[in-house]
């Protein structure tokens, strides 16, 4: 199997893997700010949540290996150092992102009181930061432009909105979008 291929094997496993957490989340927890609210609904439906926070976890190490063989065919290209800085940006953003979540899931409390906690602030930071060297590293290996211009579009803005505003929580939905992406282009050019 080619490593394009296992590249968008893994990268769609981890799209699967983060929209499901989405849809099987407990229902309304992001409808309210109040945090005895959201603690309620976390009781309510406590298995669901686990096996939300269970896919999101199983989301990161997929990613990891998606965006790790994706560096490894784009290296072949001649793409330099870019696609290693970018999956070490993409690991070290991960390291966060599973600490995150493991103290969202012994701390509801404090994960969802509405203060975005440093490691999950670095794990926003570094994932566009990763987006953005994948995408100057897509500009380079002659993959479609499209691909390179959205990918470092992506992460300028939102990487933007996020630093004026904070609010990064849409840095995985717009990685795991952009990863189906890249999967579709390699799996055609895996086929081609």
């Amino acid at each position: 199997m080619s490593t394009n291929r296992l590249a968008a094997l893994f990268l769609i496993a981890s799209f699967v893997s983060l929209m499901l957490s989405s849809l099987i989340n407990a229902p309304g927890l992001y409808a309210t700010q109040d945090i005895n609210e959201r603690l309620q609904i976390i009781e309510t439906n406590r298995t669901r949540w686990l096996i939300a926070q269970f896919l999101v976890v199983l989301y990161i190490p997929l990613m990891i290996a998606g965006f790790s063989f994706l560096a490894a065919a784009l290296r072949a290209k001649e793409t330099g150092w870019i696609p290693a800085a970018g999956v070490a940006a993409i690991v070290a953003g991960s390291i966060g992102g599973l600490i995150f979540v493991y103290l969202q899931t012994v701390d509801p409390r404090g994960g969802y009181s509405g203060v975005y906690p440093t490691p999950e602030n670095l794990t926003y930071g570094f994932w566009l930061l990763g987006m953005l060297l994948f995408g100057f590293a897509f500009l380079q290996a002659g993959l479609p432009g499209w691909l390179g211009y959205l990918t470092v579009g992506t992460a300028v803005l939102y990487g933007l909105v996020f630093l004026f505003t904070g609010s990064g929580f849409m840095t995985p939905f717009l990685m795991g979008l952009l990863s189906l992406f890249m999967a579709i282009v390699l799996m055609r050019q895996s086929n081609g």
